[in-house]
Formats: structure tokens, sequence, C-alpha cells
């Protein structure tokens, strides 16, 4: 069986290799916006979670590289989503309320599965009338469920993966025609950053364990990757200026290429929900620097959580 320590050196140097740059090494490059992205935080009071969050953000503005603002891509909370009572949502809330305390930048997010509740057991501060997105869209201060805005001379849109939840990730007919209109109406010359909670586009759906695989080949599960990926891709394939797609969900990490747009999938600040690594992924943070002539580097950030205990899942390898 492969030790602890062979398994956090095969996530450092998955890390290693994951990073990705459009910019040309030996390019004049101006950063129009530092940004960091962050993904299922899945804040709780146990498992030392605000131990973790903090230490995360006391790495992300540390002395090296510092964010101008944090890209949030969902899973916020351990899960308000299920048979979660009011009373408990609330206690998440206040618990993730307290811990980005420490984020000294603004956040921009977008909802992910667990950020959906169900209404169960309502309470006064939280009601049944903020059932479904409401509620974590209040607490992330987000201005609808989906959502778009502009910061340093990039355009970025806020997806909604959950509008059809839990059948399947894929956006509604109605957030379709958004997205669609948004675009025509953004600057052709203008660069534009898509975040979303599922992938749109990932490797990591086909290599995320050995539960779906069948005889005739390797199957995706619905609620792993967007269902509508084929149209969202063809719509992006009309805008060249569609640079790059951030995601989360999987926790685990990948960056590909399709039609000149980049997908990269961010892991999990929590990697296995604060119980240790996914596959060899280790809670982490995506750095990016996004610069004026449309290029990027993405960078794969162990923020070296130390309270880390292995516990996450993993092939056994004599």
């Amino acid at each position: 069986m492969i030790s602890r320590r062979e398994m956090l050196a095969v996530g450092a140097a998955s890390l290693a290799i994951s990073n990705v740059s459009t910019a040309a090494p030996d390019s004049e490059k101006k950063v129009a916006l530092r940004v960091a992205h962050i993904t299922d935080v899945h804040i709780t009071k146990d498992r030392e979670a605000p131990k973790g969050v903090e230490a995360m953000f006391q790495h992300m503005f540390g002395k090296q590289w510092s964010p101008d603002i944090v890209i949030n891509s969902g899973d916020s909370v351990l899960g308000i989503d299920g048979k979660v009572t009011g009373a408990k949502a609330e206690e998440q809330i206040n618990v993730w309320k307290e811990a980005v305390k420490n984020c000294k930048v603004p956040m921009y997010a977008c909802l992910g599965n667990h950020d959906v509740w169900d209404g169960l057991e309502p309470t006064k501060a939280v009601p049944e009338s903020k059932k479904g997105f409401t509620l974590m869209q209040e607490v992330l201060g987000m201005p609808a469920p989906y959502y778009s805005f502009d910061k340093g001379g990039w355009h970025f849109i806020a997806l909604n993966s959950v509008c059809n939840w839990p059948k399947y990730g894929d956006l509604s007919e109605e957030h379709f025609k958004w997205l669609k209109e948004d675009l025509k109406k953004t600057p052709k010359e203008t660069p534009i950053v898509v975040f979303s909670h599922l992938p749109i586009v990932s490797v990591t759906s086909s290599l995320y364990g050995d539960s779906y695989r069948k005889t005739d080949g390797v199957l995706i599960p619905k609620i792993w990757q967007h269902v509508d990926c084929w149209a969202i891709s063809e719509l992006f394939r009309r805008y060249p200026n569609v640079k790059l797609c951030l995601s989360g969900h999987m926790h685990t990490c990948d960056r590909c290429e399709y039609r000149g747009v980049w997908y990269i999938c961010g892991g999990a600040a929590s990697g296995a929900w604060w119980n240790g690594s996914e596959y060899g992924f280790p809670p982490l943070y995506g750095a990016l620097d996004l610069y004026t002539d449309g290029t990027f580097d993405y960078r794969f950030t162990d923020y070296n959580w130390k309270a880390r205990k292995w516990s996450g899942k993993e092939l056994k390898i004599d």
C-alpha cells in the first residue's frame, strides 16, 4: 500500500505539473488583476475547518503574492442541502461569516449544490422564504443566482450550475438565454473569465474513482459535470474572448483546453472535506494572474495545511 508520505509526494508532483500559462514566456506581461480562486471550502465548526480557512487566507495574503479579488466557485458551507434544519444551516453560516473576516479583498461567489437549502424546519433567522437559492445568495452577497461584472479590464460571468439540481447539473433555459445576451453585449476586445461550480469541460469527471466504471466504457455521472457542456462550448466558440472557465465540485485538479478556452477545475480548499487529501490532492487554492493582453497564469497552490490526516479516498496498491 502507498504510504501517506508517498501519496503527498504524488499530490505535490501533480500540482507542480498542473499549472497553466497562456502568456509567452519572454513577453512583457502587465498584470491587470490578481485573483485567488477558492472552491469547496465546506466550512463547518468541526474537523478544524475554521483553522484551515484561517491558514488559507494567511497564506493567500502573504508577502509573495496577494490577490485583488477572490473568486469562490461554490460549496462554501459543509452542506445545507438535504435534510438540514434551519438551525443547523444558521450554525454553518455563522461559522462561514466568522471565517471570511480574514479575507481582505472583495469576494465574488457562485452557488454549489451544497449551498441550496431545502427549507426544513425554518427558524426566525432562517425563514422558509429563504428556501432554495435565496439563503446562500444573500449570505455570499450575490446580486442574483447568476450574474456578471467587470474588473481590471476583464469580464467575469458567474453561472448557476444547480438550476435543476439534484436531477443533473446544467443551466436553465432562461439562464442560457441570459448567458447568450451577456456574451453578446460584452465588447469583443474584453477578455472573459467564466466560473461555475460544476465543471463545464473536465478531465476530473472521467478519472474520479471507480464507482461508475462499466463494461461498455467510462460513464460521467450527470451530477459531476454540466450535461449541457456541448451547448455551452458551442456558444463559447462564437466568442474568442472567452479565455478561461473555473470550477470546483470534484475536489481534484485538472486543466484542459478545448477550442481555445481553458477549463480549470480547482480542487478544494477543504481537500477531502477537511479529512485529508482527495485522491492525492491536498487542500489548496488557485493563484491567478490576469494580464492586460488577455493571457493569464494559473498556479495550483498548496497552502500547507498541517492538520490534515490521511483518511481520503485512494486506490490501494501493493
